[in-house]
This record gives C-alpha cells, structure tokens and sequence, in this order.
C-alpha cells in the first residue's frame, strides 16, 4: 500500500475510534478551584474533599481540580478571576470583599459574636442576602466555613482597661486600627508574613488573630497571655462562575448543592476542632490561656456595638435587615458563656 495511503488510513481508524464515546456519555465539564489556602490548612483539605465528591457522585461528569496557595491566581484577583472566567471556582475570605458591599463585612463586626453558635446565626441570617449579592456578580454561592475565633494575646496580663492603655497593638486592617484606637493602645502595621519575626523583635504587645496563626508565628516567644474573647469569626466563602455553573446538567447541579451543604457542616467542625488543638498547643508552650474578666468583657462588647453603628452608617436595607434578624435570632437563645 502507498504509505501516504495507509498513513491517512490509520489517522481515520485513530480518529474514529477516539471520537466513539459510549451512547449516552458525555465529556466531563472541567472546573478548576482557585484558593489562597496551602494544601494543608483545613479549608483547603475541606474543599478537595468536596471536589473528589462531587467527581465520583457524578461519575466522572464533573471534574473539579483544587488550585492551592494562589497557584492559579493570585489571592487577591480570585473573586475577580472567577467572576472574569479566569477560573471556574474559587474561594476567599468573605470579609476581603468589604469594599465590594458591607454586607460581605458584616461577618467581621468585631465583638458580635461570641462563639461559634453565634456565627451560625450571622450565617443564617446573612447567607440568602450575600446568595443574592454573589448572584447579582455572576457567581452561584456553594458553601461557607469559618475560621477560628480571633482572640486577644497580650504580653501583660490584661484585668483592667487602664492595662491596654498605650500597648503597641497590631493593626492590619481599618477595624483593627479603630480598636486600637478606641481601647488606647497604640496601632503598628504589621501583616501576617511579617508577625513571627515582629514577635520576636518585641515590637508589638498586644494583636488580636487566631488560636492557628498564634501557634504558627510562635506568639509564645513573647506574649504570654491568650484571652479567648472571640473578637469575630469571619468565614472563607467558595462559589462558582454562574455560566459554568448553567452548563451543568439538572442532575449534576443538583448534587453539587447537595454536596456543598454536606461540606459546609463537616468544614464548621473542623474550624471548631482545630480551634481547640491550636489552643491546646498554645498552654502546651506555657501561654496562660483564659477568658477576659467579665467587666472587660462588657467594655469590649460596648466598643463592638460602637463599630457596628459605624458599620451601619455605611450600611444600606440588606445589612440593617441581616444584623436585625441576627440580632433576634440570638436573643432567643439561651446567653452564650464569654
């Protein structure tokens, strides 16, 4: 046979057989995640879950690939990504988003919330108003987890509000610097990536941060008091890219609500779980771990209240309707213990 022929003869054998798919298959709708998160932080772990889920519920139809520590896009172009079509998911921490409206900040109100009970009900109250607000930007919402509970360390004991008076506090953002300046103290810049050599260095007495962040920057080098007064407990949301999301079938779509539910209640546990890991290992190098007196207590939850009217003058009909329907919902509980 002529090889020119029996070249274009296996080229159309190889082309038919590769494009003969079995009746009713289809090929897979690719999604890729984009997160900001290591491979090994517990909503990173929490999400390729969700993805190796969704990939055997819908037999292969859906497949997810989990993008950690900005290794598709960076951290703060993911929601712009997603909503660009960069990437087909992602997942961010919702309070990033404040300048996009107030009601992505609400979870950020500092001393609103005072445990873990209390960000289920900002949640559920919030979560049809921030659905709408993502869905308005072109994004489906699939689920949220929080972190762990902000908390104050101190390098003095703290009994009395004369004792922050003057303290170099760590300030990182608008709202940790309006606390320092409320409580007295005396706000320095310092981000994340900067905090373990800054404790170290002695340059700062007081911050506010997580039981994880705590431990991962060895705050015990300097400051030796850890009050567990919950300052707030803000959420990472993971959503979709609307178009992507319209591809999929009926069915498809359907299991990935489903399954997103599931992984949001696992995610909560594992935020709560590691929140007391983390603060296990915090006494374990000799951090005095405990709860703020009660009168300190209230002056922290009169500065929350003042920040929050703050935060309302902002504010339009969506988040006075969320902080009110939160409020009420919580007032029906039995008090939580600070």
């Amino acid at each position: 046979m002529n090889p020119r022929l029996a070249f274009l003869r296996t080229a159309a054998l190889t082309a038919c057989l590769g494009t003969a798919l079995p009746a009713g298959a289809q090929t897979p709708v690719e999604i890729n995640f984009a997160t900001a998160y290591s491979v090994d932080n517990f909503h990173t772990k929490n999400l390729q879950q969700y993805a190796d889920e969704v990939r055997r519920a819908t037999a292969d139809k859906v497949a997810m690939r989990v993008h950690a520590a900005g290794s598709l896009i960076k951290p703060g172009e993911i929601f712009a990504g997603v909503r660009e079509g960069k990437a087909e998911a992602g997942e961010v921490i919702m309070s990033s988003l404040a300048n996009e409206s107030p009601l992505f900040g609400i979870d950020a109100l500092p001393f609103i919330v005072s445990g873990y009970a209390d960000a289920r009900h900002m949640w559920n109250a919030s979560r049809p108003a921030i659905d709408k607000a993502l869905a308005a930007r072109g994004l489906q919402l699939l689920y949220a987890v929080p972190w762990p509970p902000q908390n104050l360390y101190s390098q003095p004991a703290i009994n009395a509000v004369g004792n922050l008076k003057g303290l170099r506090m760590r300030a990182y953002n608008p709202a940790t610097v309006r606390i320092a300046e409320l409580v007295h103290a005396r706000p320095v810049s310092i981000q994340v990536v900067d905090l373990a050599k800054a404790i170290a260095d002695g340059q700062l007495e007081l911050m506010i941060t997580s039981s994880s962040t705590g431990v991962e920057t060895k705050a015990w080098t300097r400051l030796g008091h850890y009050y567990k007064v919950n300052a707030w407990i803000p959420k990472n949301i993971v959503f979709i890219n609307k178009t992507t999301f319209g591809k999929l079938d009926a069915a498809s779509r359907t299991i990935l609500l489903d399954l997103a539910r599931n992984a949001e209640e696992r995610g909560w546990k594992l935020s709560e779980n590691s929140d007391r890991e983390y603060e296990a290992q915090l006494a374990a190098n000799k951090i005095n771990v405990s709860t703020m007196d009660f009168f300190m207590r209230q002056y922290l939850d009169r500065i929350g209240e003042k920040l929050a009217r703050e935060w309302l003058k902002q504010a339009g009909n969506d988040e006075w309707k969320v902080l009110l329907q939160y409020t009420t919902e919580r007032s029906q509980q039995t008090p939580a213990v600070r």
